[in-house]
């Protein structure tokens, strides 16, 4: 019969053990306070001095819209503006030997198309090895136009060419994301030009389009994470696009998922710019985009570092907890430790309770030290109370089960300290890797996610982000906490059985 007693016992004298160990302190506490500071300079600041071109030909008229635009691009602070007065091969030269983000090029007959209501046309040269900064680049510049275009017309008369210099061979959006549809669009003589627009977006891989029946349901499958945007067509979509050739619609998107919020808005942009070009030889457009979800109850998406911070917290504290559990059997075994406790009452199973005590009480404190850093240090937009603060726990808490199991796993099969080592990138990297942490899962090839799907830290960065980014209950999440509890109570016996087997 188990004993509390021996298992509080065997869980002191862990703790008192590390107490001693300055290593285990470092380690222990410390580590994850270097660690999570390291992140949050990494992920928590906001881009700054982006080098833009631009190549201004715009000439003839006292008034030049294409200063205008660049001035107004130029108020932004993380915008550092060059100005090209050489010819238009030179800009793009800079883009592809990589001296500048991108290159902004305005025709001679720009202001004086606009002025004659014929449209006029700005190409920009975008280098899309960091998709994170070129579609920060091309927010700006949109923006920009628009407001300058909106100011003398009422409406953009600007058809915007995209072309994209280099391709980097990963990319961080995803590539499968779900997109709520609501069309109100009541047509024109029975053809709704919102059809044409559907068709063209069903025709790209990112994302998947379902249509939902009234504006409520498409708002709440944002609100509640089940889509990642919702496009609203109106009901004067088809007459204002043949009347007015202009478009002006909403899009509402999850703000705690900002990669998923910059791929559907650039599949959009590039589908009505199809759409409008195809059936006029133009394209002007305006979308209004608002957020749901932001922590902060802003319409914007959050910042980097609340978006990682949760799977920051699970990685750090599976990282250190595994590796805390095989050093800690390690030495136990080289002193002699582990045959003294064997030789005394205490069974097994008690022994095993014992490490599961010591190191839950371990994770909640790198825990604690992990959301202290991430929030009062760093600004993560994380709105904590009582009640998410606990299932966060609660979930730190599986994911230090999950991690002691795999290192009394592993550390039945290593002798030394040197070969821990070597078992440590065998585990941490493909975690690291295909678990979320850095990008989400469907960026992955997909003979390579079925790997992902076995791994704990999926599900444990999952429910993460849904309790601390969304304020779900873990009543919403019962399939991740599910399967991440069954994968946990997995590798506890596994470690139970493989250690049973050492002993004897």
């Amino acid at each position: 019969m188990m004993k509390f007693s021996n298992i509080k016992a065997i869980a002191l004298k862990n703790l008192t053990q590390m107490k001693r160990d300055p290593r285990m302190i470092g380690l222990a506490i410390f580590a994850p306070i270097i660690v999570t500071a390291l992140f949050g300079f990494t992920f928590g600041g906001d881009l700054t001095h982006l080098k833009v071109l631009y190549l201004n030909n715009d000439e003839n008229f006292d008034v030049v819209f294409a200063d205008e635009i660049s001035n107004n691009i130029g108020e932004d602070s993380n915008i550092n503006y060059t100005i090209i007065t050489s010819d238009q091969l030179t800009a793009i030269s800079a883009v592809e030997n990589n001296i500048t983000q991108a290159a902004i090029i305005f025709l001679s007959n720009f202001t004086n198309d606009l002025l004659l209501g014929r449209g006029s046309e700005i190409g920009i040269y975008i280098n899309n090895m960091n998709p994170n900064v070129s579609n920060y680049v091309l927010t700006v510049f949109q923006n920009s136009t628009d407001t300058i275009m909106n100011s003398y017309f009422g409406a953009s008369q600007v058809n915007i060419t995209i072309t994209s210099i280099y391709q980097g061979p990963l990319t961080m959006l995803p590539s499968i994301i779900n997109v709520s549809l609501c069309n109100l669009d009541t047509g024109w003589s029975y053809n709704r030009l919102s059809e044409d627009l559907i068709h063209i977006l069903d025709e790209n891989k990112v994302i998947d389009l379902y249509e939902c029946k009234t504006l409520e349901d498409g708002e709440s499958s944002v609100k509640n994470g089940k889509s990642r945007g919702f496009i609203i067509f109106p009901s004067n979509f088809t007459y204002d696009a043949l009347i007015k050739k202009y478009l002006h619609f909403e899009l509402k998107l999850d703000g705690a998922e900002p990669q998923a919020a910059m791929a559907i808005k650039a599949v959009l942009s590039s589908s009505l710019s199809r759409l409008f070009i195809n059936k006029f030889g133009e394209s002007v457009f305006y979308i209004d985009e608002y957020y749901y979800n932001n922590p902060d109850g802003t319409d914007k998406v959050i910042d980097s570092i609340s978006y990682f911070m949760p799977a920051i917290l699970s990685f750090v504290i599976f990282f250190f907890s595994f590796l805390l559990t095989m050093l800690s059997f390690i030495r136990e075994k080289k002193q002699g430790t582990m045959e003294r406790i064997l030789n005394s009452p205490v069974n097994r199973a008690e022994i095993i309770l014992g490490y599961i005590l010591s190191f839950s009480i371990l994770g909640v404190v790198e825990a604690s030290v992990i959301l202290f850093t991430a929030i009062f240090i760093f600004n993560a937009q994380i709105d904590i109370t009582l009640l998410i603060l606990l299932q966060t726990y609660l979930v730190v808490y599986i994911v230090v089960l999950t991690a002691l199991g795999t290192g009394i796993f592993l550390s039945t099969l290593a002798k030394t300290e040197f070969q821990i080592l070597q078992f440590i990138p065998l585990i941490i990297i493909p975690v690291m890797l295909l678990s979320g942490v850095w990008a989400p899962i469907e960026t992955l090839p997909e003979w390579l996610r079925p790997v992902s799907y076995v791994i704990p830290l999926t599900y444990a960065n999952n429910a993460l982000r849904s309790i601390l980014l969304h304020g779900e209950s873990l009543i919403n999440i019962l399939g991740d906490f599910g399967i991440l509890t069954a994968l946990a109570s997995l590798m506890i016996s596994l470690g139970i059985l493989s250690f049973n087997r050492k002993l004897k």
